[in-house]
């Protein structure tokens, strides 16, 4: 994509921009979003999301404030999103929203590492119309610096580990497991893109297939195919997915878990008016045993540092929607 397109793409469409990033000690992090939505039943809007993840010190918060769909301008060629006073980009991420007696405000700096930008499928498949929903990882080893405001709670973010995210498509997966690691506790320039997803042709949903990118000793190893995926297995369920892959001498076997107390709910509405459900954590644990002809065999962990995100039509009562 390039130029300024996204405010006169037809519906339907979604595009979402997103950074995520990590405290480097405690089970603490936040997930800032800016959304568009076009939906071919409904209002277009341009969304504001702001998350913060601290179960263990002030709690989970949420705020989602939507804006007329003229107060967004998204730009390609210099890689810029603003809604309303909210402005993201490659190097700096800032925003004022107040809406009822809640209120967010933060300023951040981003640091790009030096890895090239993770892409999940292959080139033809980000060109054809099936899938739906593509993903693109921008920087997979960001540094991020500033303060972020919640209501009542202040959030320092001194060098927090993370990543910049850009999401688009004309319809949501239909059902998905969603896990990002940016870095693990020991290997910290190592990096894990994954999907448990079934895709949609027409009314029909596709069977399960896992894609991944995992980045491990200045070595890539990826399934981004379907006919590769083959090669792949995965069984998810909330709040536990197990998974693997061989591709040639190279293997991977993981999981990622987390508890409903380390997850935020929240309400997505698709491209067709229809609602579902994320259930997103970015404290989940991820650990997994590599083995290959480029790196030696050895489990990786990263503890209460990675995101796992589920999307669903099944509401989980034991965690709240909170926005």
């Amino acid at each position: 994509m390039s130029g300024k397109s996204g405010m006169s793409a037809q519906a339907p469409y979604y595009e979402s921009r997103y950074i995520r990033a990590n405290h480097p000690d405690r089970p603490q992090a936040l997930w800032l979003r800016e959304t568009l939505l076009m939906p071919t039943a409904g209002d277009p809007v341009a969304d504001v999301w702001v998350m913060v993840f601290d179960p263990d010190g002030s709690g989970n918060r949420a705020l989602k404030e939507p804006y007329a769909i003229d107060a967004a301008s998204y730009e390609y060629d210099d890689w810029t999103a603003r809604i309303g006073a909210a402005t993201l980009d490659d190097r700096s991420a800032q925003g004022v929203v107040t809406g009822g007696n809640r209120s967010a405000r933060w300023d951040l700096r981003i640091t790009p590492g030096l890895d090239a930008p993770v892409k999940l499928l292959t080139e033809r498949a980000y060109r054809a119309r099936v899938p739906t929903a593509k993903t693109t990882v921008r920087h997979p080893l960001a540094r991020f610096n500033g303060a972020l405001e919640l209501d009542d709670t202040r959030v320092v973010v001194d060098d927090w580990t993370g990543s910049v995210n850009h999401n688009w498509g004309t319809k949501h997966t239909p059902a998905y497991a969603f896990g990002q690691v940016c870095g693990f506790d020991n290997a910290p320039d190592s990096t894990l893109e994954i999907v448990t997803a079934r895709a949609a042709i027409g009314r029909f949903l596709t069977p399960a297939a896992t894609l991944f990118v995992f980045r491990h000793e200045g070595e890539e190893f990826a399934v981004r195919s379907i006919l590769h995926s083959l090669q792949t297995h995965a069984r998810y369920r909330p709040f536990t997915w197990t998974f693997g892959g061989r591709i040639g001498d190279h293997m991977i076997e993981g999981e990622i878990v987390t508890e409903p107390q380390d997850v935020i709910g929240l309400t997505y509405t698709d491209t067709d008016g229809g609602q579902k459900y994320c259930y997103n954590s970015a404290i989940a644990t991820c650990r997994i045993q590599v083995a290959g002809r480029a790196f030696s065999r050895s489990e990786l962990v990263a503890s209460r540092r990675a995101m796992f995100e589920i999307l669903t039509d099944t509401r989980r009562d034991a965690v709240p929607l909170l926005a």
